[in-house]
């Protein structure tokens, strides 16, 4: 049996290996002379995180706006041991995400394909070469054209978002305000939207609210201690993806979305039946490739093509549902521009009922434009981006000169707040008023480059920014139509954002008035 002295001794050796290791670790942008937020040991800057009193995207905002790095192009930071790097300089921005993209092509964040196959295989998480591939194959499928192809399967959820409305503001043949969890309305209009365009069938969730897709998808995004583990080593220590077995879609929801994706693929093929959606859009393309007699293209592999679906769900469901939550609140809180945007939607659209609403009519409505960039601008759908540098020949460093004298090292992630961008009153003044015009065509012309990343910018942009910006565009159209909105006792006097959530969300529900207008 090991006396006491021994087991002091071990402890006392393994206490000071790991003091000295930190202290070696934590001197990385000291030895730089790059400024950073001073660490804590072991949990480098991702104490509060861990401790759910924040989340990492709100995080780094604070950082941006830190007083002690208002003139600093970037700023060092510690994901537990690893350094990371927080882009304040707007030309490094365009430098990472444009200019030398090849040297930040990926990713910092992984999945395992063996562990969780459908995060894994989609566009968002895998990892060159197959991302260019993918990339490449489906860039088509999103064009303006194709969209058009698909608005008709938009058009009809969008008249059942008007109809669901309606019911809610029927009384007998009285008209009155409803207060509504507006949320929970976008909500059901994106599920029922994504589950049409991008799973080829209808939920209906407008009617009867319990479908079980979509119902995991605010899960995802929820800080749990459960997922801050899942998502920490996920998003901050991908190498240890594999060992941890951590998944960024729960199991039993993987299962459901692979079994309906799969059902409705052997559906199409056997009976041969068409509809414009991202499916017929992936069966092409497996068509195509058994034509060329490519069997390596990754419409031949199942999980691929579930992957691709499964990622629709968890990137266009909540965040286009906040999008449009938050411009109602904007609309509500300011009448006079909800009754010009209102004005805009009636005059384009004429004495025709919601059924006229065309592709071409959308793109005419040019106020509706300008209210949603604004919305992305104060609450972007994506509040941050990352980046791991992967130079090309062997390179072990890339520089950042002129913008920053420092180097970033092979392996390290940079990360890009768009949301401080956003609200950086050196490029958008007064950023905390919701003021459309900032997107008018005369004030897009001085709109400084690269201070504006809803979507990204780059190759590794969002592919599917000009479906989410249609989809929020009709779910607002179809909202407004016939109904308007306004505060009332239950609406919250500002949005402060819930630091237990992944993406922008307001801390507690949005109630609104809506009110029926004929």
């Amino acid at each position: 049996m090991v006396d006491s002295t021994s087991a002091l001794l071990v402890f006392v050796t393994v206490l000071t290996a790991v003091f000295v290791w930190s202290r070696r670790t934590y001197v990385y942008w000291q030895r730089r002379r790059v400024k950073f937020v001073q660490p804590v040991h072991l949990l480098g800057n991702l104490k509060d995180v861990l401790w759910l009193h924040t989340s990492f995207p709100l995080l780094l905002r604070d950082y941006y706006f830190d007083a002690q790095f208002k003139d600093e192009p970037v700023v060092g930071i510690y994901l537990f041991h690893q350094p990371a790097l927080l882009i304040r300089d707007l030309n490094l921005v365009r430098t990472i995400l444009v200019e030398d993209f090849v040297s930040f092509s990926m990713r910092f964040s992984k999945c395992d394909k063996h562990v969780d196959k459908l995060a894994a295989n989609s566009l968002f998480f895998v990892r060159n070469p197959e991302w260019r591939e993918i990339r490449t194959r489906l860039s088509p499928a999103f064009t303006s054209g194709k969209i058009k192809q698909m608005f008709a399967l938009m058009e009809e959820v969008g008249c059942d978002l008007e109809a669901y409305l309606k019911r809610l503001t029927a009384n007998g043949n009285q008209r009155r305000n409803a207060v509504v969890n507006v949320k929970e309305i976008c909500d059901l209009y994106n599920t029922d939207l994504i589950a049409s365009i991008a799973f080829g069938l209808r939920s209906y969730s407008l009617r009867n609210k319990q479908t079980e897709l979509g119902s995991n998808c605010r899960e995802v995004y929820t800080l749990t201690f459960t997922r801050v583990i899942d998502l920490c080593v996920i998003f901050f220590l991908p190498k240890f993806v594999s060992l941890l077995r951590r998944h960024l879609l729960p199991p039993a929801h993987a299962d459901f979305l692979r079994r309906t994706v799969l059902q409705v693929i052997e559906e199409r093929e056997r009976n041969g039946i068409l509809r414009n959606d991202l499916v017929e859009m992936l069966l092409t393309l497996k068509m195509e490739a058994a034509l060329n007699q490519d069997r390596t293209h990754f419409t031949h592999q199942q999980d691929y093509l579930v992957a691709q679906a499964a990622m629709f769900e968890l990137t266009g469901i909540e965040s286009c549902a906040m999008t449009m939550t938050f411009a109602l609140y904007e609309l509500a809180k300011q009448p006079l521009l909800q009754a010009r945007l209102r004005a805009e939607i009636r005059q384009t659209l004429g004495d025709a009922q919601a059924h006229a609403i065309t592709y071409d009519k959308v793109q005419r409505m040019r106020y509706l434009t300008m209210v949603v960039d604004e919305t992305l601008r104060k609450y972007p759908n994506v509040p941050i981006l990352e980046r791991e540098c992967t130079p090309i020949n062997k390179k072990r460093f890339v520089a950042l000169r002129p913008y920053a004298d420092c180097f970033v090292r092979r392996g390290m992630p940079v990360y890009i707040s768009n949301l401080a961008i956003h609200h950086d009153p050196q490029y958008w003044p007064e950023p905390a008023r919701f003021d459309p015009e900032r997107f008018s065509p005369e004030n897009r012309t001085l709109h400084m480059p690269m201070s504006y990343l809803p979507f990204g910018a780059g190759p590794h942009n969002c592919i599917g920014m000009a479906i989410a910006q249609m989809q929020i565009k009709l779910g607002l159209i179809h909202f407004l139509h016939t109904h308007r909105v306004e505060f009332c006792e239950k609406t919250v006097d500002n949005i402060e954002f819930d630091r237990k959530f992944l993406l922008l969300s307001n801390k507690s529900d949005i109630y609104l008035s809506v009110e029926r207008c004929l």
